[in-house]
């Protein structure tokens, strides 16, 4: 019987609403009780058959809706290392008004705050006050719509994301052909169409620019030795002395500052920089730190927590580390930045922004 409504709901939702019907049929339906109420990963659809026979018809359809949103706001690929419960509730306030605007009913307790519309799920993830129970769960189990867990495949997760791209964007344009193209959905479309920056290949880039390249007597030019003659050839050292710069300051959240954690890491184990001295600063500097790739797992405690000023650090730098080759910083770009200084800087920024020299990357 519960198969039987679910087949029906399904089938209407691609009658009634194409774009979420079509992308809907794409996952693989799970009836089980083990999820109270539904879930989806990107591959399959869970659902608990005695709750969703309770569902209104029109319930039913909002609940599919809602899971098909999550799959096109890719946010079984986003979580990184938020919370996990957190992370839902944020991607259900990010869901659930564009669902209403479409006219969606949403099961009873949906998550819906005309103060989170047109934000990131991430910008809610950060805006979220924590829960008076103190527990995210209870949060869920009244939101009446189900998980979002991670795709079982994260390691080839962007050709996961590039098929669903090619998935979402035809069933749009099935939709609009038909004249059933949802409301405030092309921004969405358009915001999932936009090239998108790898910005690590852009950190890589702009710190194997600083690499020093020379000649060495001590790897001969194999082209010449044939000829009987003995020529130093061109190579690469490894990437000598840089410095990291974390932004400490109160307007840093604790979640910003593990991101900055896990790109360091990225920096030591890709780039193999001689040495990285790692700086954290809010208003002043507050702790100085080196680490090689033998460092890793990096494991730091952050100090601060005040004001935001730049110029400590590379003050600290013309006065300690003479050799530092490169800059990067990691922060909100939100502080003073004084003079600029005479090695290249990249800032690498969790907010839009611009700084007055420098190379400025959003993540």
């Amino acid at each position: 019987m519960s198969n039987d409504t679910f087949t029906k709901a399904r089938s209407k939702l691609v009658l009634d609403n194409p774009f979420f019907g079509t992308l809907c049929l794409r996952l693989a339906p799970k009836a089980t009780e083990d999820v109270d109420t539904g879930a989806t990963d990107g591959v399959s659809l869970l659902y608990n058959p005695k709750w969703f026979e309770k569902l209104t018809s029109l319930q039913r359809l909002g609940f599919l809706a809602h899971e098909v949103m999550h799959v096109v706001l890719m946010h079984h690929l986003r979580r990184q290392e938020r919370h996990a419960q957190k992370w839902n509730v944020a991607a259900d306030y990010a869901i659930n008004n564009h669902l209403v605007a479409n006219n969606f009913i949403l099961p009873d307790g949906g998550l819906v705050d005309d103060e989170y519309i047109d934000m990131t799920t991430e910008d809610i993830y950060n805006k979220l006050p924590e829960p008076p129970e103190g527990d995210w769960n209870i949060v869920l189990q009244k939101s009446g719509c189900g998980d979002v867990l991670d795709h079982p495949n994260m390691v080839d997760s962007s050709a996961v994301e590039a098929e669903w791209t090619v998935a979402i964007n035809q069933a749009y344009e099935a939709a609009k052909q038909q004249g059933k193209a949802p409301a405030s959905m092309e921004s969405i479309i358009e915001e999932i169409n936009a090239p998108k920056l790898d910005w690590r290949a852009i950190l890589h880039r702009f710190l194997s620019a600083n690499r020093k390249n020379d000649f060495s007597w001590l790897r001969p030019n194999r082209r010449f030795i044939g000829a009987g003659m003995y020529l130093p050839s061109m190579y690469s050292p490894a990437l000598e002395e840089i410095a990291v710069a974390v932004d400490t300051s109160g307007s840093i959240s604790d979640e910003e500052l593990t991101t900055f954690t896990t790109e360091t890491s990225v920096i030591l184990r890709d780039l193999d920089p001689e040495r990285i001295h790692f700086i954290q600063c809010d208003a002043e500097v507050q702790g100085h730190d080196e680490y090689t790739r033998e460092s890793l797992p990096l494991k730091v405690k952050y100090k601060g927590r005040g004001g935001t000023a730049f110029e400590p650090v590379t003050n600290y730098i013309n006065e300690n580390i003479p050799n530092c080759k490169a800059l990067v910083y990691l922060t909100d770009l939100e502080g003073s930045f004084g003079n600029e200084p005479a090695y290249p800087v990249l800032w690498i920024t969790t907010q839009e922004g611009d700084a007055p020299y420098g190379e400025v990357i959003k993540i």
